[in-house]
């Protein structure tokens, strides 16, 4: 039987950090994939996400801030620029805002609080409501997704993690003093098996014991055309009673959106389709706030989410297996954390 110390279970972007922050911690890594590293079958793909330091939990905001250095961190450590500081700006209720505020004095965060023509006047291909109150973050920015994914694994491998592609775990369970990893290529026994498998997580973990309240949801999000030159933050409207509207620059795709929470249960293993509804209200959205964009997207895609019921991350070790399921949709910004506390957690 095959053996290695640790066995990271997904490849995409939690499992690629914990890979890394293992193999530089000096254990020895297997790490397997069910399809290959960057498929689009589930949460981490994508060429951009957010950075942002702006969340209504002082926890949030400590965790961003932390995340923040690891993120450098990466870029050192593969010779690759992968983020781009933005600024970032969250429209809202006061007592939204006040939220933020709150979380973010409590982290020692910078911020401030700007008339919406001043936003207009820095961006003006953004169009928020003039006379609004909004909160302005200068340490929001966009990760290249994507490349960012490939590093981590870039600099795993070339630490000594052994990359499995194409090898689909049907069971995790524990055996002796460690625990088997059963695919239909072999099973790998190891001392500890690090579980970042996504939406697909819940049905691997029942034969260690654990049922993971999880609930995978597919979610729109659609990219819209912006005028060459056209400078763009990072912007998050907060609706009452919805999740929030968001957007972001995107290299090469113009204006990313998407409408946080919109989407339906959802079985991993079915390809979805891009809900109409959606697409719909972003289009609105985007011709109101942002009118340096074409008013219809030039493409929509779906994704993944892995859901909590109050959107906390599990992690947590239970005998030889580590569980780490940090998404319902805002988790990639605290990979690099993520996998440093997943790696902690796999010393036992």
């Amino acid at each position: 039987m095959p053996r290695a110390d640790v066995v990271v279970v997904g490849a995409g972007v939690m499992g690629a950090a914990a890979a890394w922050r293992l193999a530089r911690a000096g254990r020895d890594v297997m790490l397997l994939e069910q399809f290959e590293v960057g498929h689009d079958h589930g949460s981490s793909h994508g060429a951009a996400r957010t950075v942002r330091f702006s969340y209504d939990e002082a926890g949030y905001v400590a965790m961003a801030m932390e995340a923040l250095p690891l993120w450098r961190r990466l870029e050192e450590d593969s010779g690759q620029a992968l983020l781009t500081l933005t600024g970032g700006f969250d429209v809202g209720s006061p007592a939204r805002l006040e939220a933020h505020q709150d979380a973010l004095d409590a982290r020692g965060a910078v911020w401030d609080l700007i008339e919406g023509a001043e936003v207009a006047r820095r961006f003006p291909g953004v169009a928020p409501p003039a006379d609004a109150k909004i909160l302005f973050q200068p340490d929001a920015g966009v990760l290249a997704a994507d490349r960012a994914l490939r590093a981590m694994v870039q600099v795993a491998t070339a630490r000594g993690v052994e990359l499995r592609e194409r090898t689909r775990v049907s069971a995790v369970r524990p055996a002796g003093a460690g625990v088997e990893v059963v695919t239909k290529k072999g099973t790998w026994d190891a001392n500890v098996a690090v579980v970042t498998a996504g939406a697909w997580a819940r049905p691997l973990l029942v034969g260690a014991g654990i049922d993971l309240p999880v609930t995978p949801s597919r979610e729109t999000v659609a990219f819209f055309a912006v005028e060459a030159g056209t400078a763009l933050p990072v912007f998050v409207e907060w609706i009452d009673g919805a999740g929030p509207l968001y957007a972001l620059p995107t290299p090469g795709e113009g204006l990313k959106t998407g409408w946080h929470h919109s989407g339906a249960p959802a079985n991993p293993d079915e390809r979805g389709r891009v809900e109409a509804r959606v697409v719909e209200r972003m289009s609105a959205w985007v011709s109101e706030r942002f009118p340096g964009a074409h008013p219809k997207p030039h493409h929509a895609e779906t994704c993944l989410y892995t859901n909590t019921a109050d959107e906390s991350f599990i992690l947590e070790r239970r005998g030889p297996v580590v569980v780490g399921s940090a998404c319902s949709g805002h988790g990639f910004k605290f990979a690099p954390l993520i996998g440093e506390r997943l790696a902690q957690l796999a010393k036992g």
